[in-house]
């Protein structure tokens, strides 16, 4: 069973490629800051420290936009969809009201929508990076497409000076 994040951006992301996304998870992009600290981010979900530093050693896009972190190269990756055709757009976002609780907040993001990014993780990844890197996947590119987030547990953020924001209202 899938557990999702997903990221409704204002802006068109059809020009990004998983290098792009490899190197912001990283920290590797100054717009847009992601994956800077993952000993921190993996303490406040949880994640223990001796986990983090195979995790990043292992860390790789591949081409199909698939983040994989673990030795095993049978292990289920984070998988990273990419929503740009208009009707699909529109799809998911009316789908976002139907199913989600958007706040008022959220509107602008979901009424400019141009790109969804649906971030696909396995339940059998809570507790583990999986988790911490999946969310930084969204942080880098909610900020990188001016997006709000939203995951299955419907909490709503934004990006706000780099900083995951829970969305008000």
């Amino acid at each position: 069973m899938a557990w999702w994040i997903t990221v409704y951006c204002k802006r068109d992301c059809s020009a990004l490629q998983p290098s792009d996304l490899a190197h912001g998870i990283r920290g590797g992009d100054p717009e847009a800051l992601a994956g800077v600290d993952y000993d921190s981010l993996a303490e406040d979900c949880g994640v223990p420290e001796s986990l983090v530093p195979p995790a990043l050693e292992h860390l790789r896009v591949t081409d199909d936009f698939e983040v994989r972190y673990q030795q095993d190269p049978n292990a289920r990756p984070i998988i990273v969809h990419l929503w740009m055709q208009p009707e699909r757009v529109r799809e998911e976002v009316g789908e976002s009201y139907e199913v989600r609780s958007p706040p008022k907040g959220a509107a602008p993001f979901l009424e400019r929508c141009q790109a969804v990014v649906g971030i696909e993780l396995g339940f059998s990844m809570a507790g583990t990076m999986g988790v911490v890197i999946a969310h930084e996947v969204a942080r880098y590119l909610a900020q990188k497409y001016d997006g709000v987030i939203v995951d299955d547990d419907d909490r709503w953020e934004v990006v706000r000076d780099g900083e995951l924001t829970a969305l008000e209202g």
